[in-house]
């Protein structure tokens, strides 16, 4: 910043005709700061405007932990510090609470404490016997969710099946995010696993791979959604089962229905093929892009007019083609699925300009 009589006597000479290179020359700045002050992007006194750099990845941040209701900020500063950001944790904070985001936003969450279960005493945990109805875990399904189906298969209640578990569970079951894991749980895991292997009468691989408690998925990004219905139907279950998706997955491409969020009713996109197509699409790109670098680029190349003909045409399909109450309850991610093979486009062809610019510079 210039003080304010030098900056007033800069603009003074340019006014009375000298040239910004000679004004430069007189006073020992450059060519741009002059310019700046005589056209009028800085007024004298005032500091120089500051480049956010937060700014790019707003949008991001918020659509990761609208998607991820459990996200924590230090998860989400690794994703976008993979994604080009150069600000510190400081920084990071700072923006946070500049642009009023709020890290982990679940409202539900209740933390529990470490301290009283001596997670180390499982060693003596007793080795608990299989119940006599198996499960099987659904990809992706919460901790709470399987325990609660393996209870209602075996006519228990989640209580009692805790109580032939060992006290990891009921630490883990006492946190709305099984997703993170503690220190002093970790260590555990694989013997945790391996014991509820034999009461749900499935192997410890097939316990790990499924259910993310376990940290088989720890780091990748992932978002809050329900399994396809016609999924679990299909494996005779009834009830909703949360899950934890890849975060950039979107629809089951097997029985064309969009995977809606918690709370929001699932729909049929198969009457569109071409929302199926960009889901496929997406799903290449990770070929040559992260998980990160496609939700950034959808992020920030989401269409700005959502007014054509394409998306009106996929508005009308799928309303027409799902009940009425699903629609009606559901606009948002009805009019999100319309869009969403221009948004996959456009993401595409952000990624692929992104990619290209530094080979060119």
């Amino acid at each position: 910043m210039l003080p304010r009589d030098r900056a007033e006597q800069i603009m003074a000479e340019h006014a009375a005709g000298k040239p910004v290179r000679a004004i430069a020359r007189t006073y020992g700045h450059s060519p741009g700061t002059v310019r700046d002050y005589v056209h009028g992007r800085r007024a004298p006194g005032e500091p120089a405007a500051r480049a956010d750099d937060f700014a790019p990845y707003i949008t991001y941040c918020r659509q990761r932990l609208a998607d991820d209701p459990h996200l924590r900020s230090g998860a989400l500063l690794a994703e976008i510090t993979g994604l080009g950001f150069p600000g510190t944790q400081r920084t990071f904070y700072r923006a946070l609470e500049r642009h009023e985001i709020q890290p982990h936003p679940c409202p539900h969450c209740h933390v529990a404490r470490i301290s009283g279960y001596y997670p180390l005493a499982e060693a003596r945990h007793p080795q608990p016997s299989p119940l006599p109805a198996p499960a099987a875990p659904v990809n992706g399904e919460t901790l709470a969710s399987f325990l609660g189906r393996l209870a209602a298969v075996n006519r228990t209640s989640p209580d009692a099946v805790l109580d032939v578990l060992p006290p990891w569970f009921r630490i883990k079951t006492r946190w709305h995010d099984d997703r993170w894991q503690h220190d002093q749980l970790s260590p555990w895991a694989d013997d945790a696993a391996a014991r509820l292997a034999v009461i749900s009468g499935s192997t410890t691989a097939a316990i790990k791979n499924a259910l993310p408690a376990f940290g088989r998925k720890r780091g990748q990004p992932a978002r809050a959604a329900i399994a396809c219905r016609l999924c679990t139907a299909a494996r005779r279950i009834r009830e909703p089962v949360p899950v934890h998706l890849p975060a950039h997955h979107q629809v089951c491409i097997r029985h064309g229905i969009w995977l809606s969020g918690p709370g929001t009713p699932q729909f049929s996109v198969s009457g569109c093929p071409d929302i199926l197509a960009a889901e496929r699409q997406a799903r290449q790109l990770l070929r040559r892009c992260t998980i990160e670098q496609l939700i950034y680029s959808r992020a920030q190349a989401a269409p700005e007019d959502q007014a054509g003909r394409a998306w009106k045409r996929r508005t009308i399909t799928l309303i027409e083609s799902n009940p009425r109450p699903v629609t009606e309850s559901s606009p948002e991610a009805l009019f999100q699925a319309a869009a969403y093979p221009e948004a996959i486009t456009a993401a595409a062809a952000t990624y692929a300009s992104r990619k290209a610019r530094p080979e060119q510079s």
